[in-house]
């Protein structure tokens, strides 16, 4: 019962936790991986992969309104199944993730500081995150949704971008379209976590607002993922192939810092809230996964957060080996496990649903027909 409770969150939550879930680290080396392949169809490659994982957040929502995965009356060997595949999924992409934010951290934030300790900083306050529960991470996102909105509309109202279309040319589209989109896989669907906690209304909204904020979710990821790939490339282009950590390449350029210098610190300070919330969601998917077979200890989320230092620090240690891994055949093993997860769980969902309104229905039919019988 406690951990349904840890575990149940706000609407609102939920939706600013989808949000960052599926913008993080889509604004980070993406967009430079994109226009190497793609070139001025990245735009495009975004727009279609992102519209694909917003759809999927929408079914993932509908299996959070009745419960986690794990607390579905679903036969209990396909929970099994599935805590194996998203512990899997979650590992991979927590590695690799991780291993980018590690990088800009360890690199842009400090003078080439160890990644050793970088790991150990960043790993360790998202597995307090990760055991504490679903409930303490909504609550976090929405205590410093204050300062993501701040760093939007920072930027927004200060920003001093020239945009050259002439960088957008030659646009037609081509074979490379599909080549990005499958090469970069591991970027795209960030939504199994999210299966491990439960939505409720919040007592202090009207569901007419719920609508009002699930606009502004979908637009604010549109704007932060395409909006973003698309100032990327009228600002550099074809040389954005070489331009890394694009959130803050194409932020810096703002009306301030022409005037006294780099103003950094909100875009910077938002991503690295983000990064915190991304690795946190995913070790605690981890960490669920692994209470399903090892009971619900808080050893598990340490060892969950173990592994995941480890594989970053001795695995990878450094961001070529994790671009290699991200574009080996895994990322078609991570992307297909949250795509077939999310379905197979969906659908046990309202098979089992089904069962019970027909029993419940049976059920009606046979006590009124022996009342029937006694009058």
């Amino acid at each position: 019962m406690l951990n349904k409770l840890n575990n149940r969150i706000y609407n609102e939550q939920y939706l600013l936790l989808a949000f960052i879930s599926l913008i993080a680290f889509k604004v980070v080396m993406l967009p430079q991986y994109l226009v190497k392949t793609s070139g001025s169809q990245s735009v495009l490659v975004m727009f279609f992969m992102m519209a694909i994982e917003i759809m999927m957040m929408c079914v993932v929502y509908g299996i959070s309104k009745n419960n986690s995965i794990l607390e579905l009356d679903i036969p209990k060997w396909l929970k099994g199944v599935f805590a194996i595949l998203i512990f899997s999924s979650s590992l991979i992409k927590s590695t690799v993730l991780g291993s980018e934010g590690v990088s800009y951290i360890s690199t842009s934030l400090y003078a080439n500081v160890s990644w050793s300790f970088v790991t150990l900083a960043l790993v360790g306050v998202c597995v307090y995150f990760a055991h504490k529960g679903g409930k303490v991470i909504g609550r976090t996102a929405q205590i410093f949704f204050w300062v993501l909105l701040f760093a939007l509309v920072f930027y927004g109202v200060f920003s001093n971008s020239n945009f050259d279309f002439i960088n957008l040319m030659p646009f037609e589209i081509s074979s490379d379209f599909a080549v990005a989109g499958d090469q970069y896989l591991m970027w795209f669907g960030d939504f199994t976590p999210l299966l491990f906690v439960s939505t409720t209304s919040s007592p202090n909204h009207k569901k007419s607002n719920m609508a009002v904020w699930i606009i502004f979710a979908v637009l604010a990821t549109l704007i932060c993922s395409v909006g973003l790939m698309l100032q990327f490339l009228f600002i550099f282009g074809a040389s954005g192939a070489v331009v890394g950590n694009a959130f803050l390449n194409v932020s810096s350029l703002n009306k301030i810092s022409f005037m006294i210098g780099s103003v950094d610190l909100p875009t910077v300070l938002s991503w690295m809230i983000m990064c915190v919330i991304k690795i946190s969601l995913l070790l605690f998917a981890m960490a669920e996964c692994a209470k399903f077979f090892f009971g619900k200890k808080a050893l598990v989320s340490l060892a969950c957060g173990v592994i995941v230092y480890a594989a970053i620090v001795y695995g990878i240690g450094n961001l070529k080996t994790s671009y290699n891994l991200a574009t080996s055949w895994l990322r078609y093993f991570a992307f297909l496990t949250e795509f077939c997860v999310t379905i197979a769980a969906y659908i046990a969902m309202r098979i089992s649903q089904n069962k019970k309104e027909k029993q419940s229905r049976e059920q009606v039919g046979n006590n009124m027909g022996e009342a029937y019988e006694k009058a």
